[in-house]
């Protein structure tokens, strides 16, 4: 795609995008709960192929996302200098190789090794959809267009285990991960197709690493910005927590089978879907922030419930579930103000706004997931109360600090 295939528009922004753009942002952002929970039910079958303690199987989960989060430092910034294209088209052909070198693991470090560079390549795709999205539209037109991509990509959280569950009990642990591959290569094709560059190229900025460590420092010390990136951080980490964490609980310590799980991991996205067709609803009338603090709160009521659930019912799954579904339904709403307010805090730098928007969620997510398989057994309560942690966390960064650091 030529520079003279760059959208107009820079010159007269518009309102929304191409349906077919938006289902393809949704393919690219789709990357990530693919990895994640595409995994999940996988992990008992590969600890045991692998000889691994099941106890350390949610390093599987942290390299990919401790990758992810610093990829997307350098990321943002090559994508601000080579353009959008090159690095989304780059990250999905270092995906696709590195779910075949996954499927070919013959011991866990190997594992981990392919899952951290999988997540280096996931990021540029991850990190560029929303990207893309900034560069064409205004900031409400932005939410509203996330939220939509949200939509679509959420039914990627509920069909991952489902497929993953189905395929570990017909073809062994190794063939999730190829399909997590022939994902690469199937959006890969689709992005080198229709795919824009939303980048022109006098606003294109040269890469290097003393400009991007003096760039970066700026952008932290945007107390504007660090409040979307530290709430948004937190409000993700309940997500992987519960993600990582829910093997270990469901099928390990209530005894759910590993088929089973995969169906309830599917159920408990679903209110995903519907806090993002809420999120497109309210941001019309409440704004951003409004909207974003709205997403919290709900989402601090899914483990409250749970924390009553598991103590009247400490051996049923229901009490698991059923709170989960309201955390992601808070989740659904607060994702995609957190996105377009955290980028609308710096239009010169949307790129490394971007990458250290996603660096911090990932970031701070990963050091929650490893404490918690440090400090606990993998009791009910134990994830009750780490949700409760990552909520308030979120909660009080909201409330507090993105409505007075933009005023």
């Amino acid at each position: 795609m030529t520079d003279s295939t760059l959208p107009e528009a820079r010159e007269a922004p518009r309102e929304s995008l191409p349906l077919g753009q938006i289902v393809l942002l949704a393919a690219l952002t789709a990357t990530l709960p693919a990895s994640i929970d595409g995994l999940s039910p996988a992990l008992p079958a590969m600890a045991a192929a692998l000889a691994t303690d099941a106890t350390h199987m949610p390093a599987a989960m942290s390299a990919f996302v401790i990758s992810f989060a610093v990829a997307q430092l350098a990321g943002g910034m090559l994508a601000d200098s080579l353009g959008r294209r090159p690095v989304v088209l780059g990250g999905l052909v270092i995906f696709t190789l590195a779910g075949l070198l996954c499927a070919l693991a013959t011991s866990f470090p190997m594992l981990l090794l392919a899952r951290a560079l999988q997540g280096l390549g996931a990021a540029a795709a991850v990190l560029l959809a929303r990207t893309i999205v900034r560069d064409q539209l205004p900031r409400e037109a932005a939410a509203r267009a996330l939220a939509l991509i949200g939509l679509f990509f959420a039914l990627t959280p509920i069909l991952a285990p489902l497929v993953s569950g189905a395929l570990v009990a017909l073809a062994g642990w190794r063939a999730p991960l190829l399909a997590m591959a022939a994902l690469g290569l199937i959006v890969g094709i689709a992005s080198l197709y229709r795919l824009p560059e939303t980048l022109v190229p006098h606003q294109r900025q040269p890469f290097d690493i003393s400009s991007l460590s003096r760039s970066l420092g700026r952008l932290t010390r945007s107390k504007a910005l660090m409040a979307y990136i530290v709430g948004n951080a937190f409000a993700y980490s309940g997500i992987l927590l519960f993600s990582a964490a829910a093997p270990q609980v469901i099928i390990g310590h209530l005894g759910v089978p590993a088929a089973s799980y995969a169906l309830l991991l599917s159920l408990s996205t679903l209110g995903f879907m519907g806090g993002n067709a809420a999120s497109f609803r309210l941001i019309r009338s409440f704004g951003v922030e409004r909207t974003m603090q709205v997403g919290v709160t709900v989402q601090l009521l899914g483990p409250l419930c749970m924390i009553a659930t598991t103590q009247l019912w400490p051996d049923a799954w229901a009490a698991l579930i059923l709170p989960q579904m309201i955390y992601t339904f808070g989740w659904g709403i607060a994702q995609p103000q957190a996105q377009a307010g955290a980028l609308s805090t710096h239009p010169e730098s949307i790129g490394q706004a971007s990458a250290l928007l996603g660096f911090g969620q990932l970031a701070i997510a990963g050091i929650i997931v490893a404490v918690f398989s440090r400090v606990t057994t993998g009791a009910p309560m134990a994830l009750a109360l780490g949700m409760a942690f990552c909520s308030t966390t979120a909660l009080v960064c909201v409330w507090a600090l993105i409505g007075r650091s933009r005023a």
